[in-house]
């Protein structure tokens, strides 16, 4: 019986030991699959995380074409200004101002953007600037004029369409242009992203297009370009309703009749104010750029006048002549190698800009002895004249408050010198306008990053001649400050200013 029992035992043992291995065998393929699912899982999450990210990018990018996007830019400024006026007292007074711009972009599509801004710029209470002058707020700068009333208008609003013709890449852009604080003058206003004309002839708001093709990559010049820009600075047209009933009647046997044109040219004004120019980028590598420009206005504004002394006068606005000009400037975005730091963070340029007169046309001019006669002139001279002026200047990292920047600017107007700067954002007037010299400095400093900036700024203008920021005709006239009473010498503008912009 024993016998028996011991090789039963021994027969169990083994059959145990071989089930209790295929126990661990089956668990560990179970641990396997468990391990398999897992990673599966994982693999899942992972290829649905992948996906749901790629719809989120999508849902993105179709809302950064979907929507506008927008950056406020908020100053506030104290200017002191004062004239030191020929034979009388100096004028002063203390002006306290609010300048908002609200910039607007969007992208419809990957070749095709809007860009838009809008302003206000008043002055703190009422201005009643408004009342005695209708030029106050006049088309060529209202977003540059500080007035009484709080009204939104309009500073820029264009579409920019890129192409390519072949390997010359190419933008067309029409709308209201950016035309105010362009090259050079930028630095004095913390623009980091001037517009595209040189402020030193052209710097006021005007409505226009623009074509421009991009040469760099054929003629292996870096950053040459040529554009095309057209502009009209007066509509001359007659208002959509009469200003008084049609009516058909006599007088002193004489037939009567009243007609109206809705937006036929005016008699009072004999034709519309055009533009064009060309701009070229000569040579940009991003530190050392040469800009110029040439350009032809036509039908340019002055007062016509008709009355005497005794009566008094009437004036109306009509052209008296063409005007053509350029400007070459020079500009270095740090100057040498990196060497010096400081003079790698020093910004210089230098431009030299002219103008030339083309009278034409007969309307009524005042001569001396305050009579009218029927003359042509153009800046009070019947011939072509012709003016120059001379801008640089030199900015660089200030001390005492990081990120600072001291700058110095310069500039010189001749006799008969005539720019379209009247958008310039200077309250005494435009110094680059000036028929004379004018001086200004100005320290930028960080409040908050440059997200709130303040400015200290002072600009001196020595006049010459009078007439520096008038219109065309006989008010433009040159003449000597010192024998002039009336005229005034000197002008002064110190500004404190801070600056909010996100």
């Amino acid at each position: 019986m024993k016998r028996l029992i011991s090789p039963a035992l021994i027969g169990m043992f083994f059959l145990a030991s071989n089930v209790n291995a295929q126990d661990l065998n089956l668990q560990k393929e179970v641990e396997q699959l468990k391990a398999q699912m897992q990673e599966l899982k994982k693999a899942q999450e992972t290829m649905n995380i992948t996906a749901l990210r790629k719809e989120v990018n999508a849902v993105k990018a179709h809302d950064a074409h979907d929507n506008i996007k927008f950056n406020a830019d908020l100053r506030s400024a104290y200017d002191y200004i004062d004239y030191n006026i020929n034979g009388q007292h100096n004028k002063t007074n203390g002006i306290w101002t609010n300048k908002f711009v609200l910039h607007m972009s969007a992208q419809a599509a990957k070749n095709l953007t809007f860009h838009g801004a809008i302003g206000v710029y008043k002055t703190f209470g009422y201005n009643s600037a408004e009342e005695y002058n209708s030029f106050q707020n006049m088309d060529w700068y209202p977003n540059e004029t500080p007035s009484g009333d709080a009204n939104l208008r309009l500073k820029s609003a264009y579409f920019i369409y890129y192409g390519n013709a072949g390997k010359v890449p190419y933008t067309l852009s029409i709308g209201r242009r950016p035309a105010v604080d362009g090259l050079l003058a930028n630095w004095r206003e913390e623009n980091f992203k001037p517009t595209s004309p040189i402020s030193h002839n052209i710097n006021m708001e005007f409505d226009g297009a623009s074509i421009a093709a991009h040469f760099g990559d054929v003629t292996g010049i870096p950053g040459f370009a040529v554009k095309i820009c057209l502009g009209r600075g007066n509509s001359n047209v007659d208002s959509k309703y009469p200003a008084f009933d049609y009516f058909q009647g006599t007088m002193s046997g004489q037939t009567l009749m009243s007609q109206h044109y809705p937006y036929a040219q005016t008699s009072y004004d004999s034709a519309n104010m055009d533009l064009a120019g060309f701009l070229i980028s000569l040579y940009d590598d991003g530190q050392y750029k040469a800009n110029f420009n040439i350009f032809k206005g036509w039908n340019m504004m002055g007062a016509s006048l008709n009355g005497d002394m005794n009566n008094g006068y009437q004036v109306a606005l009509t052209d008296v002549g063409d005007m053509t000009g350029g400007v070459l400037s020079l500009e270095s975005i740090g100057i040498g190698d990196g060497s010096s730091d400081f003079l790698f963070n020093t910004n210089a340029f230098v431009s030299f800009a002219w103008s030339r007169t083309d009278p034409k046309g007969t309307h009524g001019v005042m001569t001396r002895s305050g009579g009218i006669v029927q003359g042509t002139e153009m800046l009070g001279s019947s011939k072509d004249e012709t003016g120059t002026s001379v801008y640089m200047g030199v900015n660089f990292p200030a001390p005492v408050i990081a990120n600072s920047r001291f700058g110095l600017e310069y500039n010189h107007g001749s006799k008969y010198w005539r720019s379209f700067d009247y958008g310039e954002d200077t309250l005494i007037g435009s110094k680059l306008s000036a028929r004379g010299n004018a001086y200004e400095a100005f320290y930028n400093f960080p409040i908050i990053g440059k997200k709130l900036m303040g400015q200290v700024r002072y600009t001196y203008i020595d006049y010459k001649y009078t007439g520096s920021d008038m219109f065309f005709g006989q008010t433009g006239t040159p003449m000597n400050v010192d024998s002039t009473p009336g005229a005034v010498k000197s002008a002064s503008d110190f500004r404190l200013s801070v600056r909010y912009r996100y």
